[in-house]
């Protein structure tokens, strides 16, 4: 068995994850990035200056918790839990989940280090939940024993002192609780004796005795909140009277011992809900009534409020009626009774009012001659309902014969017969139920008649207390109250376009109302009724089949800016492909115009927007996939509305977003692309060889020069498609949040899927008809980042961000987010689509130099420029071939890594940045990649960091023995490593690689051949997957000038490059010489 301690955990004060709110407590779980989601940048602010300017304190430091106290009008109070759990009173965070007040009293919190407090006073509880979760796997047989002890407060002023017994069969003596209770909550073992150790290893208390040990526990806690205090050893524990309610409130199957004042101890039995017997005497003397009380002699009150008492051996849940009355007469008794005077002019009062109460406790004994005066009439009681406002309001009165009398009214009835006075005797069990019955509905005295307020109270009332009542007492309704009676409306919806809003009227009885918001609000929390402006209620319980639809109709109401008191919703168009589908599912007829019915047939893919057809560059076609996804695109935007293109990697999302520039180009608008850095000039490369009348330029350079392009596009409106990065939209949305965009198109948008990022933020500032995310990868994590996405594609259209974690991120409701997300959403798999692919598809990724590497190549060019230039007139291109080799070799090498040339370089590489980029998308789609460079060193810097990054990889170059390269591709086509690294000219040939379906060149060869060579390690026979080839190329560099070299003399080449020849000797010294230009 093993044993476990726990220990202190010391941490940053940072929570671990994020979970939903209770929805019974209100309190809620949320770590730093949640809570400025939640908040919103403007309250997160407010909640830091608040901590900043000293606004909050520290109101309560418990180990269970911290309640800070934040300064304001009103003050509000924010609870901090040892579990890491937040609350704040404000109607912020009930709305939001999280709020400026919860802000600052984290910030000071986690300043102050607070929380790791809260943490370490955690740790031994957690220690011991971590224990109980290993050991619980089969449960532990409660093997012991535990019995409380108690010794009765012998006078007033006195506390009760508890104590406590261990064992198995026989019960020892804890003679050191605190120590105890330290020693068993870390589960150490305590020996007691000779016969008898607690082992925690094996040993257990049952749950109710466990309950009262974390009780004491509690106690020490509070009296010594640091446990900083030794105090001696305590066999019997003084216990302040909240903490003995609470011990015995809690006992369950606890046994219990009472030791009495000569030291014995004997067993009790618990009676809950007893009644002590209690014994009245009533006389009448000369100067007015005496009222007597007897108790039991052997009674003794284990509570200051009488709720627990000891009587013989019977240990008694005194119950509620009686324990005020109780009290009153413990603390009396004087020679075993207690007395209680009245003058004569109160005998109408007692008897009318005190007496039937002490019936109602006890027994009464009545003096003769008191009893010869009393008369006793039936009682007939009238109760009248009335509504005042909207409150209900009853007078009641018990009439006895011709007296009648309002219990709550300020004069006293009494009756005279002949010459002597004679006084009613009132029935105290019957107007005893009456006033009960509208006690429990939630009737409150107020002056001469009863209130009641509130609509739950009141529809409870009226559905179920009249009923109650009127069995017990006469019941008169005014026509005001008859009117609140709830009535059972149908409902009857109907949707219609405005403009580009849609619009839902909703019918009651057949009439519009201006309360459909609110009506809609109540169906949709499953409420029983509504209750309207007039006071009246709407009984909702037969209208169960509205209430998902009406949640989701209240859900978009209000994320669409609709407001209380209208007779109409307005909501954004895209909401009706969701909400037909609702109706679909629910079975709900809703009427729709024939503009509504038409979109939602086309979002649902039942009909299509007829697309104009894109005028790409001669020989370029969309395939029909392609085609599919321009047009799908060109459909929503038609509706001004977004979607995200999550087609796999490779099937050319690029060029459909370009097909749709194209098409939708206004001379007088700009699109906008953001793209990750190393992609942001392949976007300028390929609008350029695919529609190259759309004008692009990339957003570069300084903060200045970067500004002085957003502001040309501004004035002049001359740019078709603006190309940026995700640094820089953050670093210019102040200037670019303004500009009435076209299209805003993310590329690689899973760069936002951290919904609280600063990018994130920046990007959904932007404004655009349009707006559109290309992913491969929409969801990696979990569906927080779909969210993310959605967020800015089609603002408000997803519940709120904790709201759709808690209705999504397990998986339950999967089939309702689906239906909210498949019109907005396409993705094609490369299998989904494979007869129409390509045997070997080929694409060029453009990276762009860093800023120190761009400075490198700059001033090399310069050194060699003149150099090969002398060369060239010196010795001519035949004698000078290895030279003028070694000066390209120099610049192509600074384009791939200047370490590969400079052994002291420390700075990075734009290629190797925008490989790291693409690649972990390519591994985690399945993909398994070949990478080929001409330079073995390039190869182990990238083996090196594909490594430390975690990635699975194989090497091959010249110097691998034969025997081992055939070993390795074995290795390699039975699925081990996902990259395999190897050197063109070692593995350019005679290998075959059918294991892998990517191709990467990371730098450019002179002859396409070669590289169509390498390409077939993996495009060959036994091939059973498409292969992909990206070619990668430093822009602005020597190497866009190879890849050109390539295109133009790709078929000379193949003519003239004879084997063994070096390639270089087949270029031309006008072509050496513009390599370096």
């Amino acid at each position: 068995m093993v044993r476990f301690t726990a220990q202190p955990i010391h941490g940053s004060g940072r929570m671990q994850r994020f979970v939903d709110r209770d929805p019974e407590e209100g309190f809620m779980k949320l770590n730093p990035t949640q809570m400025r989601v939640l908040a919103g940048e403007q309250e997160y602010t407010e909640g830091r200056d608040l901590e900043e300017s000293g606004s909050v304190r520290v109101s309560e430091h418990s180990p269970g918790l911290i309640r800070f106290t934040i300064a304001g009008t009103p003050p509000r109070t924010v609870t901090l839990t040892r579990s890491l759990t937040v609350h704040c009173d404000c109607e912020t965070f009930v709305r939001r989940g999280c709020c400026r007040h919860v802000i600052a009293a984290w910030l000071k919190a986690d300043r102050e280090r607070m929380i790791e407090g809260l943490q370490q006073k955690a740790a031994p509880e957690r220690g011991r939940e971590l224990a109980n979760l290993v050991s619980g796997q089969m449960p532990y047989e409660a093997n012991l024993r535990l019995e409380v002890t108690l010794v009765p407060a012998k006078k007033s002023g006195e506390m009760v002192r508890v104590g406590l017994r261990v064992g198995e069969e026989k019960l020892y003596v804890v003679r050191d609780l605190r120590t105890f209770l330290a020693a068993e909550e870390q589960m150490e073992t305590i020996p007691f004796g000779r016969d008898f150790t607690y082992q925690p290893e094996w040993m257990r208390f049952r749950e109710d005795d466990e309950n009262v040990l974390n009780l004491l526990r509690k106690y020490f806690d509070a009296r010594d909140p640091e446990g900083e205090t030794a105090p001696p050893a305590q066999r019997l524990l003084q216990l302040p009277d909240s903490f003995v309610r609470e011990l015995l409130d809690g006992l369950g199957e606890t046994v219990i011992r009472v030791m009495n004042q000569e030291g014995k101890a004997r067993r009790c039995h618990p009676v809950p809900d007893g009644k002590i017997p209690m014994q009245f005497g009533i006389q009448l003397g000369p100067r007015g009534l005496l009222v007597s009380g007897k108790i039991p002699v052997d009674f003794q009150p284990l509570t200051l409020d009488c709720a627990w008492g000891l009587t013989g051996d019977l240990l008694i849940q005194v119950e509620k009626e009686q324990q005020p009355l109780l009290r009153l007469l413990t603390e009396s008794q004087y020679e075993g009774k207690s007395l209680f005077s009245f003058p004569l002019q109160e005998t109408e009062a007692v008897i009318g009012e005190i007496l039937p109460y002490l019936k109602l406790r006890g027994s009464v004994e009545i003096s003769p001659e008191l009893n010869k005066r009393l008369v006793r009439l039936p009682l007939e009681t009238q109760v009248y309902l009335d509504k005042e406002n909207k409150d209900v309001i009853a007078e009641i009165q018990f009439r006895y014969g011709h007296q009648v009398i309002n219990p709550f009214g300020s004069t006293k009835e009494k009756i005279t017969l002949g010459k002597s006075e004679q006084l009613l005797l009132r029935d105290a069990e019957s107007e005893h139920t009456v006033l009960e019955i509208l006690a429990n509905a939630g009737f409150r005295v107020r002056r001469e008649n009863i209130r009641l307020t509130g609509s739950n109270a009141i529809f409870d009332f009226i559905t179920e207390g009249v009923k109650k009542l009127q069995a017990a007492a006469q019941v008169f309704l005014s026509h005001d109250f008859k009117r609140m009676a709830p009535s059972r409306p149908t409902l009857r919806g109907s949707m219609r376009m405005n403009g580009n809003r849609l619009e839902l009227v909703l019918e009651k009885d057949g009439e519009t109302t201006e309360e459909i918001l609110e009506i809609i609000e109540a169906l949709s929390r499953r409420r029983r009724y509504y209750r309207l402006k007039d006071g009246s209620f709407l009984d909702l319980q037969d209208l169960a089949q509205w209430q998902d639809t009406a949640a989701v109709l209240y859900e978009a109401a209000v994320r669409d800016g609709n407001l209380p008191g209208r007779d109409i919703l307005s909501l954004r168009s895209y909401r009706a492909a969701y909400l037909s589908n609702m109706l679909s599912v629910t079975g709900l007829k809703l009427e729709m115009d024939e503009s509504v019915a038409g979109m939602s047939r086309v979002l649902n893919g039942e009909e299509i927007i007829t697309a104009q057809a894109p005028q790409l560059v001669p020989g370029v076609q969309l395939r029909d996939y392609q085609r599919r996804g321009y047009e799908w695109m060109y459909a929503l935007d038609q509706m001004r509305m977004g979607g995200v293109l999550a087609d796999d990697m490779g099937l050319g999302k690029t060029v459909q977003v370009i097909a749709l520039l194209q098409v939708t180009r206004d001379p007088q608008r700009t699109s906008l692309v953001v793209a990750p850095t190393s992609l942001t000039y392949n976007w300028l490369s390929e609008i350029h060889r695919f529609a190259p009348e759309l004008s692009a330029v990339v957003l570069s350079g300084t903060s200045i020069q970067r500004n002085r392009q957003i502001s040309h596009i501004r004035e002049h409106r001359d740019v078709d498609v603006l190309i940026t990065s995700y640094p820089f939209v953050r670093r210019d949305i102040e200037q670019m949040k303004d500009l009435p965009f076209r299209f805003v198109i993310l590329d690689e948008a899973q760069n936002i899927k951290n919904a609280g990022s600063i990018t994130a933020g920046a990007v959904k500032q932007l404004q655009a008809d349009s707006r559109f995310a290309l992913t491969g990868t929409p969801m990696e994590n979990g569906v927080g980042e779909l969210w993310s996405l959605f967020d800015f594609i089609l603002p408000g259209y997803l519940p709120g961000y904790n709201t759709f974690l808690r209705r999504y991120q397990d998986g339950e409701n999967s089939e309702d987010l689906l239906r909210r997300i498949r019109p907005f959403l396409i993705r094609r798999l490369k299998q989904d689509v494979l007869e129409e692919l390509p045997d070997k598809m080929d694409m060029t990724l453009t990276a762009q130099m860093t800023e120190e590497q761009k400075r490198i190549y700059q001033a090399a060019t310069e050194r060699l420029r003149p150099r090969v230039e002398q060369i060239l007139q010196e010795k001519g291109m035949q004698r000078g071939r290895m030279e003028v080799l070694s000066a390209i070799t120099e610049l192509r090498q600074i384009c791939c890594h200047p370490a590969l040339v400079m052994n002291e370089y420390r700075g990075g590489s734009g290629k190797e940045e925008m490989l790291m980029e693409v690649l972990p998308g390519f591994i985690s789609g399945g993909r398994r990649i070949l990478l080929f460079s001409q330079f073995t060193g390039m190869l182990k810097m990238l083996r090196k960091r594909l490594d430390d990054e975690g990635y699975q990889t194989m090497y091959l170059d010249g110097d691998t023995p034969a025997a081992e390269r055939q070993e390795l591709t074995e290795r390699f086509n039975g699925g081990e490593a996902s990259v395999f690294l190897i050197s063109l000219r070692a593995g350019g040939a005679g290998l075959n690689l059918t294991g892998a379906d990517m191709v990467i060149h990371y730098d450019p060869w002179w002859n396409p051949a070669t590289e169509d060579q390498a390409t077939d390690r993996a495009h060959r026979i036994g091939q059973q997957k498409k292969v992909q080839v990206l070619r990668l190329v430093t822009g602005e560099s020597i190497e866009e000038q190879v890849v050109e070299l390539g295109r133009r003399k790709k078929a000379l080449f193949d003519r003239l490059i004879r084997p063994g020849e070096s390639e270089i000797s087949a270029l031309s010294e006008q072509e050496i010489r513009a390599l370096f230009d």
